[in-house]
């Protein structure tokens, strides 16, 4: 079978390139409640008001974020349409673009590099499965990738337009995700001394210049900070200034566990190489490459932003997403150090493991998912998954003349996509919220009165594409009594939905439906306190 091989055992299309198979399967996975389901909600009503600065949500200023990516939603909207589809185009892209970027920043430490890291970034399970989701860390991931093109071009050539790079690398880090930019920059700046050592050498000179560029790189976030407070109160100001950024750092509002919560997961974030190591050879392969550029360089991108991430109390797992670039062109250092590093037979137990939650799904206990979806869709998605693990099997069998890492690297990514109908069926299905949103829509063609409480994190905003939100009911009960027709849309982070809810989705921990009137006012205690009165 040909697979467009080369003569020297190497695929003839470039690594990025093969993500971009995931672009038909963008559409296999429902809005995944709560974040992305806001995030694409702050982007529409972006698009709705006009409001290109100060961002919105539910019609109320939204500080958690900056705004690039609702910038670029909005971007691609205008391209190719308004949907989810085309939503998560964008941040496949910004996958893309990882890819390409991690195989010119290898080629610039180690001009005799074959592509290795590219391959390996590629590979990673965890990145193909967050880059058809609409979160913030893959374009960060592109971002960082950008800046350390810039560092490592700074060091060797020393030319001022390698600084420009920085500084709109920076930039676009800061728009995207805020100052947690610099800690991914910081690392091969300060430590570019050393992992400069065996080629052109950072002066001190050429550090401070970095660093400085790098933190002049936050102006433009600050500009739009400004521009998004000078006309709102000096509550929501200091909201938007100092505590969705300082205090995520001391003490997180969500998402705060303990120092060491990273560690155990690092080697699941890295599958499948940890599986395909010969661990007994590691100690080798750091030996031949302890004065490599590219492996010290790995380090320095990686290991003291995951020790920075460690002491931030806020984490998620996603958050170590521009982490990955680093960590493959660590271990791509190793493989050309040791050519024998990795076993590819192992990708066979990944295998086998994709296979067996095939099994499991199909044969086993009734999964939250399949019971909540139309039998066509459920066999349609185990065909589908069975499909892409057959592909997997077929290729891995068919490849044997290709590179270790080009062999196992494309044979995870479609053990990712398999995963990916599985997870819509065992997990994702039962959190659609997309019937929600069209009783929604329905309710309001109908003239029923229609509001929501306070507390709704946009769930539905985007998917019912309301021309405006929908009215805030901050006091449940009362609006019960006065709209005795209407339906109140009611979110709660944990427990279940009472009885009498009406298109009822479980979420992670708690849940979304529409309540009748009567159902609300039969729950007005819950719902007091899920929507306390305003100054309480």
């Amino acid at each position: 079978m040909d697979f467009n091989v080369s003569r020297d055992g190497q695929l003839k299309i470039p690594p990025a390139l093969w993500l971009l198979v995931l672009l038909p399967l963008l559409v296999v996975l429902p809005p995944v409640p709560i974040d992305e389901t806001r995030y694409l909600s702050i982007a529409w009503e972006m698009r709705q008001t006009g409001s290109w600065v100060t961002l919105h949500l539910n019609g109320a200023p939204y500080f958690d974020k900056p705004p690039l990516l609702f910038w670029l939603l909005n971007l691609g909207w205008s391209v190719l349409g308004v949907s989810l589809w085309s939503s998560r185009v964008l941040v496949a892209l910004c996958g893309v673009g990882c890819i390409a970027l991690c195989q010119r920043l290898e080629k610039r430490l180690s001009p005799d590099a074959s592509g290795q890291a590219p391959w390996l970034l590629l590979g990673l399970i965890f990145l193909a499965l967050f880059a058809g989701v609409v979160m913030f860390d893959v374009l960060l991931c592109l971002c960082v990738l950008l800046g350390f093109v810039a560092i490592v071009d700074y060091v060797g050539e020393g030319r001022p337009a390698a600084l420009w790079l920085l500084f709109a690398a920076s930039a676009l880090g800061m728009l995207a995700k805020g100052p947690v930019m610099l800690l991914h920059l910081a690392g091969p700046i300060i430590l570019a001394p050393w992992w400069s050592a065996e080629g052109p050498r950072a002066s001190w000179r050429r550090l401070l210049a970095m660093l400085l560029v790098a933190v002049l790189g936050g102006l433009p976030v600050l500009g739009w900070a400004w521009a998004a407070v000078h006309h709102l109160s000096a509550a929501d100001a200091d909201n938007l200034l100092l505590r969705q950024t300082a205090g995520r750092v001391v003490q997180s509002f969500a998402h705060n566990r303990p120092l060491w919560w990273y560690l155990p997961w690092v080697p699941v974030l890295l599958l499948p190489w940890p599986l395909l190591l010969r661990w007994r050879r590691v100690a080798s392969a750091m030996r031949g490459s302890r004065g490599s550029r590219a492996a010290r360089f790995g380090l320095c991108a990686c290991v003291p932003a995951l020790i920075a991430f460690c002491v931030v109390s806020g984490k998620q797992l996603h958050y170590l997403l521009p982490l990955m670039p680093g960590a493959a062109v660590l271990m791509g250092a190793w493989l050309r150090s040791e050519p024998a590093l990795l076993d590819i037979r192992r990708m066979w137990i990944l295998v086998a493991l994709v296979a067996g939650v095939l099994a499991w799904a199909m044969l086993g206990p009734e999964p939250i998912g399949r019971g909540i979806q139309q039998r066509h869709t459920v066999v349609w998605l185990y065909l589908l998954a069975a499909a892409l693990l057959l592909a997997a099997v077929v290729f891995f069998l068919a490849s044997r003349g290709l590179r270790v890492e080009q062999r196992a690297s494309v044979v995870a990514l479609a053990l990712a996509m398999a995963l990916l109908p599985l997870i819509r069926l065992q997990v994702l299905g039962a959190l659609d919220a997309r019937e929600v949103a069209r009783r929604v829509t329905e309710l309001q063609a109908q003239g029923v009165p229609v509001a929501r409480i306070p507390n709704d994190p946009g769930v539905i905003t985007f998917l019912a594409q309301l021309p405006s939100p929908l009215p805030e009911a901050t006091r449940p009960s009362t609006w019960a009594k006065a709209h005795p027709d209407g339906m109140l849309l009611a979110y709660a982070g944990r427990g279940t939905a009472p009885e009498g809810t009406q298109n009822a989705v479980r979420l992670a921990n708690g849940w979304v439906g529409l309540m009748p009137s009567p159902t609300v006012e039969a729950n007005a205690a819950l719902l007091d306190r899920l929507a306390p009165p305003p100054g309480d």
